[in-house]
């Protein structure tokens, strides 16, 4: 009975540090896939791997409060990209994940050999259990239910069909909302009611509404063109809208001299060139990555300045112009894309018609669900993924 009771207490002993070890390797878990996340929402506003690494960094420091075994393993000045104690790696894809492959736009993060304590085990000759935790996270597959968009239907191609329904990403568009029903004509829609201030502040970016594709949306009735410039022009300038709630982005420089329309065409020119791509411009999105990437900003990112990182990246509603329904106040949504706004709009004066000037993008982050079809076009949300290659994931 002795030798089984001492037996029995050790195998007792080891389940309740083994329940203990299973604490941390929850808790590291959580530690790992916070810094994952964060790590791959700074990649994707900066596009800089080692302002994602001091993100992971930041995070994994303020989750080891309170937090004893991860407290005791972080080494004192842990900086990125040297002497990192975490293992942080960039890919182009999450699966296969090809640490080093370019561009970057995946992140995985690891966590190894975190010691949990050790008390009654000791019994049984054990000295250390260990933890470890891995995650990988980046772009979800496009979005088929879309949260924050902007209110503006854009004008689909239904002949030319998914991904882009007849834009071009890296095409310069001057949309019009003149009542076309063409690729290049949008409705302004009505997301949380048809008064001029809520889509004043929907367009500044106080949005309260998701979409879904193969859902009908209203359209805004009448021409709200003061209203239509202050809430766009939020994001090149802090305006008449509150900017700690509306904030300009963080690069806001605009084409010069400045695109306008030809109305007999309809092409967009700058002085007397036709521009039909963003290449053609030198204030493009291939710029503003690069600048934002070098950190060249004209406002200073929050928290401590004004700026706030893709505030021109827009994620907009394709819908279905040709077949509106209920006399024109409802469009049938077909899908969602991505613009870059080029510049500040002038919506006063005698024209009532809304010219926006954007460059169409392969895509861009926004808020919702993605869809069950795997993709690298239109809107999506930083997610976690599987890493395949760990079984801490």
């Amino acid at each position: 009975m002795l030798v089984a009771m001492v037996s029995v207490v050790g195998i007792v002993s080891l389940a309740i540090d083994a329940s203990h070890l299973g604490y941390v390797k929850s808790r590291l878990q959580s530690t790992a896939d916070a810094m994952s996340l964060a790590a791959a929402k700074r990649l994707d506003e900066t596009g800089s791997t080692l302002a994602a690494c001091e993100r992971a960094r930041e995070v994994m420091l303020a989750n080891a409060v309170g937090f004893a075994e991860l407290t005791d393993e972080i080494p004192a000045g842990v900086t990125c990209p040297q002497n990192t104690w975490f293992e942080i790696q960039f890919s182009a894809t999450p699966s296969p994940f090809v640490a080093g492959s370019t561009p970057a736009r995946y992140v995985r993060v690891r966590l190894s050999d975190v010691s949990s304590d050790v008390s009654f085990a000791r019994a049984l000759g054990i000295v250390d259990l260990t933890a470890g935790a891995s995650a990988v996270a980046g772009p979800s597959a496009p979005l088929a239910y879309a949260c924050n968009v902007f209110p503006l239907g854009a004008c689909a191609d239904l002949t030319v069909g998914k991904p882009f329904f007849g834009f071009t990403p890296g095409g310069v568009y001057g949309l019009s909302d003149d009542g076309g029903t063409t690729v290049g004509k949008f409705s302004f829609l009505s997301l949380d009611g048809n008064g001029a201030n809520a889509l004043r502040t929907n367009l500044a970016g106080d949005y309260k509404t998701c979409l879904e594709v193969g859902k009908s949306v209203d359209t805004k009735p009448g021409q709200s063109s003061g209203p239509v410039a202050e809430g766009i022009n939020t994001r090149f300038i802090q305006g008449g809208l509150p900017a700690a709630n509306y904030p300009p982005d963080v690069v806001v420089d605009e084409p010069s001299p400045a695109l306008s329309i030809d109305r007999n065409t309809g092409q967009v020119k700058q002085g007397a060139n036709v521009i039909t791509q963003a290449s053609d411009l030198a204030v493009n999105h291939a710029k503003y990555e690069t600048d934002i990437a070098a950190g060249l900003y004209d406002n200073q990112p929050r928290p401590n300045g004004p700026g706030a990182f893709r505030r021109r990246e827009i994620a907009v509603p394709l819908v279905n112009c040709a077949a509106p329904a209920k006399g024109r106040t409802e469009l049938q949504i077909v899908g969602f894309g991505c613009f870059f706004l080029l510049q500040k709009i002038n919506g006063r004066g005698s024209n009532s018609t809304s010219q926006i000037y954007a460059e169409f993008l392969r895509d861009c982050e926004a808020g919702g669900r993605p869809g069950s079809q795997p993709g690298t076009s239109g809107p999506y949300v930083i997610q976690l993924f599987r890493d395949s290659s760990s079984r801490d994931s």
